[in-house]
């Protein structure tokens, strides 16, 4: 008689040959409930009954690992339909090689923009903040290098004698640490026209911000091996992604914002448009990997989505906001010139009541990376007092709780 162990087994080798047939005939396709139950029927009729009430359960288990050790199949899409999916976002009116910007107060454009794209360009600076940002961003730079008692001279943006790899306070390629905690860095987080863009986006007031870093890429014209780019990845698993959707959850969204122009050839953001409205399909037709909720998740390099990506030329002053289920990466600098952003993005804060824990998802969010800065003495309470932070500073952060006044400022 068969053990139960040799039963699974070839009622196992069954079921994926059932479902492996489907998929192949119908790529790109969810397997439909039928399916499923001519799957169970064939478990029942292998083994007299034995499994029982749990063979949808086991028929469920044995999709999973096929999916997760094989896969289904791709669908094979021609070249019109692939830019179909994925439309352009539309180039400025002057026609100057930038992008479609919205002023903050264009509401109705900013929530469009992102429905479609999953990205929205937004003017948030002007070039006197961004010029005391810069200021700001190598003060810290060259107060980092005196403290780890880096010797040569300071780093200056505008001399690249200054920026070999043992000029900088960290070693790694991004020549920076976890997070930026100049003044001027606090003063964009709590900026005005960046909290109005994410209160409209949320539909939300009670707000959070993070504390995230700075991002600098040294012109690499004459040294190519300074020309960084990132690869194309999502900043959350994907399957995590389509489980927030489907579940009618914002799974939210990241940002940053230029702190100098960004172009193809000093480098710049790279984003596939529309990718969000593909997501579910995307899952659909790759093999299952695992992946942390809050990990990164980099695309294949063959991908055929990947080609289809869109460079995102900005601004000085210009912040590019791009959900979360957005596939993007970076272009490495072929330029002379640095570039240079900060990452900022909201959320809503716990006083807010989301289903969504979006502060303890998001490892740069506010409450735990301030927490993190006291503990270590990277900040102190007079440090923070002397950035003068106003009320609405201080609720981003953090360090006071929204009020039952502002609970009710829900934008419609």
């Amino acid at each position: 008689m068969a053990t139960r162990k040799a039963m699974r087994e070839q009622a196992a080798h069954v079921v994926k040959d059932i479902l492996r047939m489907w998929m192949q005939q119908h790529a790109g396709e969810q397997v439909p409930e039928e399916v499923f139950r001519l799957c169970e029927q064939a478990v029942r009729s292998l083994n007299n009954g034995s499994f029982g009430p749990d063979s949808a359960a086991f028929v469920h288990w044995v999709h999973v690992e096929l999916l997760r050790t094989e896969g289904p199949p791709q669908k094979h899409r021609s070249e019109d339909e692939w830019r179909a999916l994925f439309p352009r976002y539309p180039s400025s009116s002057t026609d100057d090689g930038y992008l479609l910007c919205f002023e903050p107060s264009n509401v109705d454009g900013i929530r469009e923009a992102l429905q479609k794209f999953g990205l929205c360009v937004v003017r948030v600076l002007t070039a006197s903040q961004c010029e005391e940002t810069v200021i700001g961003m190598f003060e810290e730079v060259n107060a980092l290098r005196a403290y780890y008692g880096v010797v040569g001279p300071p780093v200056d943006p505008h001399n690249a004698a200054t920026w070999q790899s043992e000029n900088w306070p960290s070693k790694n390629r991004y020549l920076v640490k976890d997070r930026a905690l100049h003044k001027q860095a606090f003063a964009n987080r709590c900026n005005g026209c960046i909290y109005e863009v994410f209160a409209a986006i949320f539909r939300e007031r009670r707000l959070h911000v993070s504390v995230d870093n700075w991002g600098i890429a040294r012109g690499a014209r004459d040294n190519p091996d300074w020309a960084v780019a990132l690869r194309p990845h999502w900043d959350v698993s994907p399957w995590r992604f389509v489980e927030d959707v489907q579940q009618g959850l914002d799974p939210g969204y990241q940002g940053l914002v230029a702190l100098t122009d960004q172009n193809l050839e000093t480098g710049c953001h790279l984003t596939l448009p529309g990718c969000t409205h593909f997501m579910e399909q995307w899952c659909a037709e790759r093999r299952q990997d695992w992946v942390g909720a809050n990990q990164s998740f980099k695309a294949a390099e063959d991908d055929p989505v990947v080609p289809y990506m869109q460079p995102v030329p900005l601004r000085r002053g210009e912040m590019v906001i791009w959900s979360c289920g957005q596939l993007h990466a970076s272009i490495g600098s072929s330029s002379q010139d640095m570039r240079l952003v900060q990452y900022i993005r909201m959320y809503p804060a716990p006083e807010a009541g989301c289903k969504v824990n979006y502060e303890g998802r998001d490892p740069h969010g506010c409450v735990r990376a301030l927490k993190r800065c006291f503990e270590t003495g990277e900040l102190t309470q007079a440090a923070i007092d002397s950035f003068g932070l106003d009320a609405l500073g201080k609720r981003l952060l953090a360090l006071e709780s929204w009020d039952a006044e502002a609970s009710t400022a829900v934008l419609a």
